[in-house]
């Protein structure tokens, strides 16, 4: 399996580059670009989020106490003193960082359910609803982040893929095939309960439609093609932005963010 660093490095890579497409389209500011790039990194390392001993389960829960402990803090902060803000926010975060941590691990096992695509399915449509629900998005912008969450997850899933085959030594190691599954097949029991928690996920989840819209919208596409490559020069900024104001007209009309 590939290591935490090279899971790491592939998805800021792969997230950083969706995400400057998407705002060069005009899909997405440069804030929510960020979001987005954070988005799929925290997608690429989710898969390993059982495995007790991982740097990425870890950081994930850590990333995941500080998350809600700043939504609580943002909540309260017009009714509570800065003593009590702090006490909530240490509260929240060694919550979820140790205890919901360790229980968590209580009931999963490594490569198991979280290592398969039913769970990268399950990890978008959660980035979605928490970008619509706590991060107060649009549900284009949602949507986006849920799917740049579900990509970060399939990079992790094709590097251990990758990993598993020994190109120098021309053979296959016994973990191969453990990574890219459809659910595990060990537990199908487990599969099943993933399946109705998606189903609750996705009701808290923001409409599709608009985001469905902007995908096969023509005129997105087509000024994203002509935004693709530079007219003349590289790096010719000054002409770029004479540019973009003479195709001001063909600009697409975007369904995306406002801030």
């Amino acid at each position: 399996m590939a290591n935490f660093q090279t899971h790491i490095t592939v998805g800021v890579l792969t997230s950083g580059v969706i995400a400057t497409v998407a705002m060069a389209a005009a899909l997405v500011t440069p804030s929510e670009a960020v979001f987005l790039t954070i988005a799929g990194t925290l997608g690429s390392i989710l898969p390993d989020i059982d495995l007790e001993s991982s740097k990425q389960s870890r950081t994930v829960f850590a990333g995941f106490g500080m998350f809600f402990a700043f939504i609580a803090l943002f909540h309260y902060s017009q009714f509570l003193s800065i003593a009590e803000l702090c006490l909530l926010w240490l509260a929240i975060f060694i919550f979820i960082r140790y205890f919901v941590w360790k229980l968590f691990h209580e009931f999963t096992v490594h490569r198991g359910i979280f290592h398969s695509l039913l769970a990268n399915i399950f990890f978008g449509v959660t980035g979605a609803a928490i970008f619509y629900n706590f991060l107060e998005k649009t549900d284009t912008v949602a949507w986006m982040g849920g799917t740049i969450v579900f990509i970060g997850a399939l990079t992790h899933l094709l590097l251990d893929e990758l990993y598993s085959i020994d190109f120098a030594g021309n053979r296959v190691k016994r973990s191969f095939g453990t990574a890219m599954k459809l659910f595990d097949y060990k537990k199908p029991a487990s599969a099943v309960l993933m399946t109705v928690v998606l189903g609750g996920v996705l009701y808290i989840a923001p409409p599709v439609g608009n985001f469905y819209t902007l995908v096969k919208s023509s005129d997105n596409w087509s000024y994203l093609r002509m935004r693709l490559l530079p007219q003349g020069k590289w790096f010719d900024i000054k002409a770029l932005r004479l540019q973009l104001a003479d195709s001001d007209d063909v600009s697409p009309t975007v369904t995306g963010s406002t801030e």
